[in-house]
């Protein structure tokens, strides 16, 4: 629990209290304002001249009515003065939201009615367009507790979550089994089109409110994929307790904090789908960091479940000054964009009409040997064809019965023309060195000549990020 700062529903008082003898509270989830009332503005006794402060006397009020003697509102229970407090509020805002007896959210651009058919459309479509479901931490506020009352501008009750299940889950893009305050069997319309489907279970919310090992990172990260920030460190920092892991808050660090999140994520667990990204980003660059810039990199993996080909896993990863450590199970040569590249399956795959497809990410070597992504701009699935395991050291396909449009040559150990053919022969590549986070300045003194038809959009490079001076244009 650590340190909690509540105030008294009657008083508005404020009282801390520490670890088991915090009592049973309320907390609310808003979205902030421009002029909300602050620890510092109770502390001079101003905080009834901020329009924030009638949020939190409703509150108090609500809570009080159904006999909760204390309250949790964020802009006025953490000191955000003090960098020490603000860091441990948030590594335990997850929990705080998930002990909670009940969370109001306040939805300030709702006004709901019901009466006719028609009324009671209009307010659903006012719901579905609330600013609430597209702020990051406001996804962690809908997860976390058992009991949510969806409350519109006027606090008047819409309805709880589990009543608005399935239309939060249409908003949202999160199934309904995650909405839920028990466990449940969900099968989501993929499975439904798709009777093979097989390799993962949907049971995925526990009785504590921790999502299981069959959630995978990525359907995790792509709740918060069409989600913003105000600050863009906070994008990360609003899922640590989504992912049950703890790192300081470094404000200042931008686009670093997700890189962050996600070297912490991979030191408890083995979950190879935090891989399974793709990206729009329109980056002239001959490869690509093994982990994504932004949670909005996962949109496309809702329905990614974690599987291995042939019940081969891989072993332990892990992440060093050079990249990260990569074993192989799987591997086979194959071609992108006319160059020849490394072929390695994930533990995980997607879900679709025509069943589970395993993922498979596609490398290159660069000079330094270091391994590049490439191809990140769609997640591709596996083929057919010759697919070599170190384990066995002979040729095998683990992809019988996982078919795509593509086909390789089977049979074939073909090599990348950029390798030395003698060194990386199928059966001695076991594992490589992947570079992890896209460090531009990796390529800053390369120049390299890209030709690029009359239509080519020259505006969407971003020299900034590429090192700017390192791209020559040939006609």
């Amino acid at each position: 629990y650590s340190a909690m700062r509540l105030l008294n529903t009657k008083t508005l008082d404020f009282r801390e209290f520490f670890d088991s003898g915090i009592p049973k509270y309320a907390i609310l989830s808003h979205r902030w304002g421009s002029d909300e009332a602050t620890f510092q503005d109770f502390e001079k006794g101003v905080q009834q001249s901020r329009k924030g402060y009638a949020k939190i006397r409703q509150c108090c009020k609500l809570a009080s009515r159904h006999a909760y003697h204390w309250a949790w509102v964020d802009t006025c229970c953490i000191d955000k003065k003090s960098s020490a407090e603000l860091t441990e509020a948030i590594n335990s805002m997850y929990n705080w939201y998930g002990e909670a007896e009940v969370c109001y959210v306040y939805l300030e651009d709702v006004l709901w009615k019901e009466g006719t058919s028609g009324q009671h459309a209009a307010s659903m479509q006012l719901l579905s367009k609330s600013s609430w479901f597209t702020r990051g931490w406001t996804l962690q506020e809908l997860l976390a507790p058992r009991k949510v009352l969806f409350h519109d501008q006027n606090w008047q009750l819409i309805g709880t979550k589990e009543d608005l299940a399935h239309e939060i889950s249409e908003i949202s893009g999160i199934d309904v089994q995650h909405l839920l305050p028990w466990p449940q069997i969900y099968i989501h319309e993929p499975c439904t089109k798709a009777p093979d489907c097989r390799q993962h279970n949907p049971t995925s919310v526990t009785s504590s409110r921790r999502f299981s090992k069959v959630t995978s990172v990525a359907t995790r990260m792509s709740w918060a994929s069409n989600r913003r920030t105000s600050r863009v460190e906070d994008m990360a920092y609003c899922l640590l307790g989504i992912f049950n892991v703890n790192m300081p808050l470094l404000y200042g660090e931008g686009r670093k904090a997700f890189m962050r999140l996600q070297h912490e994520i991979i030191k408890q667990s083995d979950d190879d789908s935090i891989f399974a990204w793709r990206s729009d980003d329109a980056k002239v660059l001959p490869g690509y960091g093994v982990f994504a810039r932004r949670p909005s990199d996962f949109a496309g993996s809702r329905y990614v479940y974690l599987g291995a080909p042939l019940k081969t896993r891989r072993r332990p990863y892990t992440l060093t000054n050079q990249g990260l450590h990569l074993p192989i199970t799987w591997r086979a040569w194959g071609e992108d964009k006319g160059g020849e590249v490394l072929k390695v399956p994930l533990d995980c795959g997607m879900c679709g009409p025509e069943g589970f497809k395993t993922i498979v990410l596609y490398f290159t070597q660069l000079p330094g040997g270091i391994w590049w992504r490439v191809g990140p701009e769609q997640l591709e699935t596996m083929e057919e064809g010759s697919w070599h395991n170190p384990v066995s050291g002979t040729q095998s396909s683990p992809a019988q019965d996982l078919r795509t449009s593509h086909q390789t040559e089977t049979g074939s150990e073909k090599k990348p023309g950029n390798l030395q053919s003698p060194a990386y022969p199928l059966s001695e590549l076991g594992e490589i060195m992947v570079k992890a986070d896209w460090e531009f300045d990796y390529f800053k003194d390369w120049v390299w000549p890209i030709p690029f038809s009359e239509d080519f959009d020259m505006s969407s490079i971003d020299h900034d990020s590429a090192g700017g001076r390192i791209i020559s244009y040939v006609a």
